[in-house]
């Protein structure tokens, strides 16, 4: 089934077309793909902005963008670098050599975009190579003398292992001709084109395989108020995994879990030197910080809280609390008894 994406790439007219008029043909078939394209890449936009933190611009494969890819290499200004790409296997291989006599880069480049990601954080790519450091290329409608501005941000690469590498849009430097400049800074609004390009000074062969390119935003702060009127937190805090009061409290949980999801409980685990978590979600050390501030919490202390639905604290204790007694004190609270009534 064709998507948005293919019909973008695989209109062709059915009607013969004189020739005279192939060539305002052609350029209307090409206004006509960029402007499926930039309506999907929007429509995948709007369809992730209620649960970013990413949004996909291309993984290769034939649902997806095809954004038009074209070889820049030194040459346009004399160099002798050679590099090219294909997409094999919903992947692009980029690869060639470069010579720093001369320009001493290879670049691909996207064909013109029209991308609003101020709703993001940079852009996220899952890529393979050898090693050498890359740089990934942004353009806007900044100009200089008439003439665009680039921005760039250099990431590095492991060699012969998938990475995951996010590159913050704070990271993108103004460039032109080689010069960094003062500014403009990257208006991520509007996002006119992007690009792959290696360019770390240095003579010889390089190989990147790219699977995914993505726009990320960061999650926002932890906030205890995300689970305000809905739901009952309980904190338990310790210095390890192991600690005693903290075995015993979590094998209590486990064995009355059912009563423990009746009565609306999440569980948060504040342990130094482990995963902090929250439901289903990963605490940053910042959230952690912030959480044991407002709850007077020290570090490597243990510690219980029951936060009620109301977000204001029911129950402090430095030590194992016994399920019956919390239950029993959850079961007092005026709002669980109206829940109670309600059924």
């Amino acid at each position: 089934m064709d998507t948005i994406f293919s019909l973008a790439y695989r209109y062709q007219p059915q009607t013969a077309v004189i020739p005279r008029y192939q060539a305002r043909v052609k350029a209307a078939q090409s206004w006509l793909a960029l402007g499926l394209l930039v309506i999907a890449i929007n429509v995948a936009c709007a369809q992730h902005s209620e649960d970013v933190p990413t949004m996909l611009i291309t993984d290769f494969t034939a649902a997806s963008a095809d954004l038009g890819w074209r070889v820049v290499n030194d040459n346009v200004m004399g160099g002798r670098s050679d590099g090219g790409f294909d997409v094999v296997d919903d992947e692009l291989r980029f690869a060639g050599i470069t010579n720093t006599r001369g320009g001493g880069f290879s670049s691909i480049r996207s064909q013109p975009l029209d991308l609003d990601l101020t709703a993001y954080t940079g852009i996220r790519v899952r890529v393979r190579a050898d090693g050498r450091r890359y740089t990934w290329r942004l353009t806007t409608d900044a100009r200089i003398y008439g003439r665009e501005v680039a921005y760039w941000a250099n990431f590095a690469t492991v060699a012969d292992e998938w990475q995951e590498v996010d590159i913050p849009f704070a990271d993108f430097v103004p460039r032109f001709r080689g010069r960094t400049l003062d500014g403009p800074p990257l208006d991520t609004s509007q996002i006119r084109g992007m690009g792959l390009m290696i360019y770390d000074n240095l003579d010889g062969p390089f190989a990147l395989t790219l699977d995914s390119v993505q726009a990320y935003a960061s999650a926002a702060p932890f906030s205890l108020d995300t689970w305000r009127w809905t739901k009952r937190v309980l904190v338990v805090s310790a210095p390890s995994s192991g600690h005693t009061e903290l075995q015993t409290q979590l094998e209590a949980i486990e064995t009355t879990r059912a009563r423990f999801e009746d009565r609306d409980l999440v569980l948060v685990t504040l342990l130094d030197g482990a995963e902090y978590t929250a439901g289903q979600r990963v605490l940053s050390d910042d959230d952690v910080r912030t959480l044991r501030g407002k709850l007077q919490i020290a570090q490597g202390a243990f510690a219980v809280r029951l936060i009620g639905k109301d977000g204001t604290v029911k129950l402090v204790d430095d030590k194992a609390v016994t399920m019956d007694e919390l239950y029993a004190l959850i079961d007092r609270m005026p709002m669980r008894r109206r829940e109670i009534a309600d059924r």
